[in-house]
């Protein structure tokens, strides 16, 4: 038998190797998070897609990866974590490939549809594989580069989306998809061969279905609604009717896991204050950071702002994305030893402050004078993509890890789609509220006020330009001023928002994570409470 010195040079290699299959992985479920949304113009020029159909080629991704994440998780745990994510690679590459050779808008939709069920699998179980194959005193370490990997591949992904749409072809994002995931999965070949994920499968565990079921119509219809809300109208039938639904299945949710032996979702651990940290954490972080992001790129790519190219706006988000990068990788080698209460506040803290000093940009503000900001952005991001996960899996049994690896992802992927949501209703509250004052500052006599006003609330950019340059040239200038200013103070909205959530996750990280940092697995004991 290898003496313990050799074992453990083996335990890191198998490490190291699994490490750079799931990186592989997220780079691609990370990048499909954001790089799609540079190329849309290009999509809705290509297949001659409706508003909403192209809603939907973004929402169909979140939506079906959220539904699917915790169930796809807890499918690892009773099958397997290496077959569902060979399965994830699968079913994410078939959604690439069909996306790729798509020449209308159902084969574009059904491809993004199945990416999103791709990710669930890749998102749910790599991180419990990780967790896995990684000896204790290792797995801070790789968590914070799983974290940093997860970050560094949205940050980059408007830049890299950008520049194929730009310099060759849209379709070149999905080959490379297609191309990552044919490197990994050969990795995953390996990885099975040596046994470097040792078996952690639940013998004689049964599947939940109920609990399935309750979770698939309250995520499923929830996602729905959070998507289209704004769109439809959160008052009509389409928006009303999902969140209703969602609500009767929270309920069937709770009462299928008490009573089920095998539940979805082991409802008791949320009873672990860290374990309930560090999902409301995730969930906190991904709602900053997605409110933030999709009005960060509509602003700097405005006219009116910094008129960047879509690569020139992924450029700008690089100080973000570099940073939380470097700090994710970095921070668990220095912070994890220790109670994980004052790296999560500082990690917070740091989100908040970044985005209140970011309120004072201005259509006029240069990117030097930002850019730091954007760093204090990313260290908080980085230390929370790196410490949070870390935070809640350590506390549960071996046999217990893939579905709270699905649990933490699906609040993230929950947060994410809610701040996108919440980011845009404040910019949309915000631009419907000043654009009423500035209709009704203008000359009442004004023969374009008509236009002007059915151009500021229906009509694009280039319309509401040309009527402007109808009017006479004092008015024509003080109401791009006042556009400008306008624009200005959405911006400031939306980072309102973002800085709440994270001030909200410093109080939360206050309350819930004093005290000696518990053992490993402690939240085991709490499954042995009758439910």
């Amino acid at each position: 038998m290898p003496d313990q010195a050799e074992q453990t040079v083996s335990e890191k290699g198998g490490a190291r190797v699994v490490l750079a299959m799931t990186a592989l992985c997220m780079m691609v479920v990370g990048f499909n998070t954001t790089a799609v949304a540079t190329i849309l113009p290009n999509l809705k020029a290509e297949f001659d897609l409706t508003p909403s159909s192209l809603q939907w080629v973004m929402a169909i991704y979140t939506v079906v990866s959220a539904t699917l994440v915790t169930i796809v998780s807890r499918l690892g745990d009773i099958t397997g974590k290496m077959g569902v994510f060979f399965a994830g690679m699968i079913v994410f590459a078939a959604g690439s490939t069909l996306v790729l050779v798509s020449q209308d808008a159902a084969m574009l939709l059904i491809g993004r549809g199945a990416q999103g069920a791709g990710a669930a699998a890749l998102f749910g179980t790599s991180l419990s594989l990780l967790t896995a194959a990684t000896p204790e005193e290792q797995r801070a370490s790789v968590t914070g580069a799983w974290g940093a990997i997860v970050g560094l591949a949205i940050g980059i992904g408007p830049i890299v989306g950008g520049a194929f749409a730009h310099f060759l072809s849209w379709r070149i994002v999905f080959a490379t998809d297609v191309a990552l995931l044919a490197a990994a999965f050969v990795i995953g070949l390996r990885v099975s061969k040596r046994n470097y994920v040792p078996d952690t499968r639940l013998a004689g565990a049964r599947f939940d279905v109920p609990g399935a079921v309750a979770l698939i119509l309250l995520l499923g219809p929830l996602s729905f609604a959070l998507s289209n809300g704004e769109s439809r109208g959160w008052a009509t039938s389409l928006t009303l009717l999902p969140l209703c639904l969602s609500a009767v299945a929270i309920v069937a949710l709770v009462l299928t896991s008490r009573r089920s032996d095998d539940a979805l979702i082991e409802l008791r651990y949320f009873r672990h204050p860290r374990y309930f940290m560090a999902a409301s954490g995730m969930f906190l972080t991904g709602f900053a950071l997605f409110s933030f992001f999709v009005y960060f790129n509509v602003f700097v790519q405005s006219p009116d702002a910094f008129g960047y190219t879509a690569i020139g706006a992924g450029v700008a988000i690089l100080p973000l994305s570099l940073s939380m990068f470097v700090v994710s990788v970095t921070a668990p080698r220095f912070l994890a030893p220790y109670s994980f209460q004052w790296p999560v506040i500082l990690g917070m803290g740091s989100m908040a402050v970044g985005f209140l000093l970011l309120m004072t940009t201005t259509n006029t503000t240069v990117m030097a004078d930002i850019w730091w900001k954007l760093v204090i952005v990313g260290i908080g991001l980085g230390i929370g993509f790196s410490l949070l996960p870390r935070l809640g899996l350590r506390l549960l049994p071996e046999e217990h890890v893939g579905q709270g690896s699905g649990v933490i992802n699906a609040f993230l992927y929950f947060g994410a789609t809610l701040g996108s949501v919440i980011g845009s209703l404040a910019e949309s509250i915000t631009i419907r509220r000043g654009l009423s004052e500035v209709i009704e500052a203008l000359p009442a006599g004004a023969a374009q006020r008509a236009d002007l006003a059915h151009a500021l609330t229906h009509g694009t950019p280039g319309q509401v330009q040309q009527i402007i340059a109808g009017l006479d040239p004092e008015t024509g200038s003080a109401l791009a001023r006042a556009l400008r200013d306008l624009q200005d103070d959405a911006f400031d909205s939306v980072m309102i928002v973002a800085a709440l959530a994270a001030l909200l996750g410093v109080l939360l990280a206050a309350l819930l994570l004093k005290g000696p940092v518990p053992p490993v697995h402690s939240a085991k004991d709490l499954t042995k409470e009758p439910k």
